[in-house]
């Protein structure tokens, strides 16, 4: 009997653990939401927009999964959800171990940096937890309260996932006065200092991303029109995503060494941009004329910066 007793102890006591840091590993995301959507849009599986989206979603779930846990609700239903779960993560860290040199795989946020070699191996501890609490049963409530405590839990996780810390990029995109820039974002950041030399007369902005292929194109392009028609380079603004050394490696590789760059944060960048690159914004007096992808630029656009 002693022993049945200790071992439903530790079996309890493995449960509100686990329940704790799956709510622990949700919030922490939460707290640093820009930077663990940036890692995830990385991987060039969805647009940006959805990647805020689907990281949301990530919290959610890990919310949900922690919370249910917590109280033994739906437990067998929960537990081969959060096996799958943790599966299919540790699947995403072995490649992302293979094929990339991450420093943080975000799985804490960016308050506790793991590299995914790291993470693996907290994901086999996670996975051994909870292969200990397997043959554990829900709890006997009774129905209407198992009702109303699903759907307290189930509000609770999506008010804290999508409410708490709304879109911003879907509110954005719905209410901007362009379909491919963030206005609200761009004028917002046209209000720092360093954008004061641009707001009289005509100027260009071009964003990029400092190892995107179609960028380095698009600024190749641009560089040639901008001589052809002889167009001053201060009319012409360089903002650049990407580490410092790429940036120089996509300043040597364009020829625009001799053009201004601007370096902006990561959550700026991407939101005023919608995730996609290059992006060029044509402007007057500060505010947008027009703004595309390398296709727009044409000779009257250019000469119209004279």
């Amino acid at each position: 009997m002693s022993d049945r007793n200790n071992s439903g102890v530790l079996q309890l006591t493995i449960r509100l653990l686990l329940g704790v840091f799956f709510i622990g590993t949700a919030v922490l995301k939460l707290l640093s939401i820009d930077n663990f959507e940036i890692y995830i849009y990385s991987f060039s599986i969805f647009s940006y927009t959805w990647t805020t989206f689907f990281s949301r979603l990530l919290i959610f779930i890990e919310l949900l999964i922690g919370i249910s846990l917590i109280f033994k609700i739906w437990f067998k239903k929960i537990w081969w959800l959060t096996m799958a779960m943790m599966v299919g993560f540790t699947l995403f860290l072995i490649y992302a171990a293979i094929f990339r040199n991450d420093s943080n795989c975000h799985c804490f946020g960016s308050l506790i940096e793991l590299n995914p070699s790291q993470s693996i191996i907290k994901n086999i501890i996670v996975l051994a937890l909870l292969f200990f609490i397997r043959n554990e049963e829900s709890h006997d409530y009774k129905p209407v309260l198992r009702k109303w405590l699903t759907t307290g839990i189930i509000l609770v996780s999506l008010i804290v996932s999508f409410v708490l810390l709304p879109m911003d990029v879907v509110y954005n995109k719905i209410y901007s006065e362009k379909e491919n820039i963030n206005t609200k974002a761009f004028y917002e950041s046209m209000s720092d200092s360093t954008y004061i030399d641009i707001q009289q007369g005509r100027h260009l902005i071009n964003y990029a991303l400092a190892g995107c292929k179609f960028c380095k194109i698009g600024a190749e392009k641009l560089v040639l029109m901008v001589d052809r028609h002889q167009i001053p380079h201060a009319k012409v603004k360089f903002i650049v995503g990407g580490s410092d050394e790429a940036i120089s490696r996509f300043i040597e590789n364009t020829g625009t060494s001799d053009y201004e760059h601007w370096k902006i944060p990561a959550p700026q960048f991407m939101s005023i941009t919608y995730g996609q690159f290059p992006l060029y914004v044509f402007i007057e007096d500060g505010k947008i004329v027009k703004a595309g992808d390398f296709r727009i630029l044409d000779d009257d656009l250019i000469t119209s910066l004279k």
